[in-house]
């Protein structure tokens, strides 16, 4: 059986140079942002023989492309690649003894000025898209504009000494858009928009090395309200956006209503963007980025669609990720569907299918299914349990459910809850 393995296809300046880097223990760190800062590529190696202090000495400026390449990954035969992008080397260090060197490079355009040249223009009735286009052409780079609906027009927009970087990704942000570079293009697309894509994949507990979980209510908003003027009439308009008591109040300038509409709404979904947010540490898997998302199962509660914010690979002596995420829905079809299956493998229940087509024909049934998966790992075998009653209280015990009321109240109401109720009791007695 072959081993599976990793290793970092790296460029320098248009030259190969992985083979260069045998011997060296070098370690690849590459970090994909889903959006608001560039993409980073860290190289780490043991400068054994002085070569990277002597004729290999790096200058900022240089450019690296890298490639991560996995062989025989998850099975034989199974052999993917990750294209990292383009980078520009901004900052190394070394440090002794023994002599170690590292190297930062960021994806941004090789025309510096994108990122460290201030502007002051006023745009007049342009469309982001056209402003993206043109600030594109300017780094030498094009614009990938991935946004559905109307083209959105601003009347008047002034960039006061900020530079093309600072100012567009301002401006994308305050519409409610993403904007990252990547691999000399800038990306724009709607946050929102992909978080009603398809999940590219799905991580299980099995796949989960660390992790941590976080969920907070401060910060977060049900509606928002903006003010401004009205630039004909001088009128001051207030536009509302949703319900509730957390309301986002914000004033500015806006066209029109359906201006100052599209602001607030990208306000509120900024701030609440990242209310729950899941950290992972797992082996790496190539087919995933910044910016899709995944279900992720068998953590219980904190299981659900989760939108990848970032991912950090790190390649040497093996492949790893962190990836950071934000919730976007907890109880999704994906997640039960995995909870029955497992249910089923441990003999709870004979027919996944079935309760995946009536989960949501019983308040709260989602959950119970989900506590029972998460708490019954084996079972047990127990057969004594042959009533509700004594169900309830075997589940109450063990931690699946806290209130056995409203369970007594319910087993009734579809075919098969009661006895899924004794089968998980007499699972978790002997």
């Amino acid at each position: 059986m072959r081993t599976r393995r990793a290793e970092t296809d790296l460029t320098w300046n248009g030259a190969a140079v992985t083979s260069k880097m045998v011997g060296y223990k070098a370690t690849v760190t590459y970090t994909d942002a889903a959006s608001g800062e560039a993409d980073s590529l860290e190289i780490s190696m043991n400068d054994r023989d002085r070569q990277w202090t002597t004729a290999w000495m790096p200058k900022t400026g240089d450019t690296l492309t890298a490639a991560i390449k996995v062989y025989d990954w998850e099975r034989e035969g199974d052999n993917r690649t990750l294209d990292c992008g383009f980078f520009i080397l901004d900052n190394y260090s070394f440090s002794w003894w023994p002599m170690t060197g590292t190297i930062s490079a960021v994806s941004v355009p090789a025309d510096s000025a994108f990122r460290a040249t201030q502007r002051t223009k006023t745009w007049e009735k342009a469309t982001l898209q056209a402003i993206g286009n043109e600030i594109a052409a300017r780094a030498g780079i094009t614009l990938t504009w991935d946004v559905e609906g109307e083209p959105i027009t601003v009347e008047s927009v002034e960039q006061s000494e900020q530079t093309d970087c600072e100012f567009y990704m301002s401006l994308c942000e305050e519409y409610g858009l993403s904007m990252k570079v990547y691999a000399q293009k800038i990306v724009v697309y709607d946050r929102e928009q992909y978080k009603e894509r398809d999940v590219a994949g799905t991580i299980r507990e099995s796949e989960i090395e660390s992790g941590s979980w976080n969920t907070t209510l401060d910060g977060t908003y049900t509606g928002g309200e903006y003010t401004y003027t009205d630039p004909n009439t001088e009128e001051e308009i207030k536009v509302t956006v949703g319900t509730g008591t957390r309301i986002l109040k914000q004033s500015g300038k806006a066209d029109n209503k359906a201006d100052a509409e599209r602001k607030i709404t990208a306000a509120v979904a900024n701030a609440n963007h990242g209310a729950t947010t899941l950290s992972l540490t797992i082996m790496g898997r190539p087919d995933l980025v910044a910016s899709q998302c995944v279900t992720v199962v068998g953590i219980g509660r904190l299981s659900g669609k989760y939108f990848i914010d970032s991912i950090t690979h790190t390649v040497g002596g093996g492949y790893t990720m962190d990836m950071e995420l934000s919730l976007v829905e907890a109880m999704t079809e994906e997640v039960i569907k995995d909870a029955t299956e497992r249910l089923a493998a441990v003999g709870v229940m004979d027919s996944p299918e079935y309760w995946v087509q009536h989960y949501k024909d019983v308040a709260n049934l989602d959950g119970l299914i989900l506590n029972m998966a998460t708490r019954i790992k084996t079972n047990l075998g127990g057969s004594s349990i042959t009533t509700v009653d004594d169900a309830l209280d075997v589940l109450t015990r063990t931690g699946v459910i806290n209130s056995p009321d409203y369970w007594a109240s319910k087993h009734s109401a579809l075919a098969w809850l009661d006895r899924l109720l004794i089968n998980a009791a007499n699972a978790l007695t002997e």
